[in-house]
């Protein structure tokens, strides 16, 4: 039985921690980052993803770094839903019910969106990206982050 470990990122506004089990990645957590919050990054891939952070936060991030996600873990619609996000490029948003047919369900927004709910790596995941039919619609963290996310991103107008 491994030990799970964890690092912390932080480029103001947006903080990560992030929870390893052996080399995969098996989580992060996404918050708003406190003023009295340092980064400590421990590996070599959490350094790549605290400098992939702070060029998401500055606007100046297309993709995130390839990372060990736990995926094996997963329920296969689920870890397949999940994959054909993380192909979603920045700047863009689809709905649950886009989602679900990508992922060869067309009925299965409502799957969709508990996959969504469920998703362990939000920001690298980007289940921010997805919408609901009359728009922005659920996100762990809250709206006002996913809304924040989706402006950094161009995906909605100033």
């Amino acid at each position: 039985m491994s030990t799970a470990r964890y690092e912390y990122l932080c480029a103001k506004p947006l903080a990560l921690t992030l929870r390893w089990e052996g080399d995969d990645l098996a989580a992060i957590a996404l918050a708003w980052s406190r003023d009295d919050f340092m980064p400590h990054p421990l590996g070599r891939i959490g350094q790549s993803l605290q400098d992939a952070l702070e060029r998401y936060v500055a606007g100046r991030l297309d993709k995130w770094p390839r990372l060990p996600l736990r995926m094996g873990t997963l329920p296969p619609f689920r870890r397949k839903v999940l994959e054909i996000l993380a192909e979603v490029p920045k700047g863009q948003t689809l709905t649950y019910g886009q989602l679900a047919a990508k992922a060869g369900n067309p009925k299965a927004a409502r799957a969709v969106g508990q996959c969504m709910a469920q998703n362990p790596w939000p920001l690298v995941v980007p289940c921010h990206r997805v919408l609901g039919s009359q728009g922005l619609h659920g996100f762990g963290p809250g709206l006002e982050m996913k809304e924040y996310l989706l402006r950094l991103e161009g995906a909605l107008p100033d």
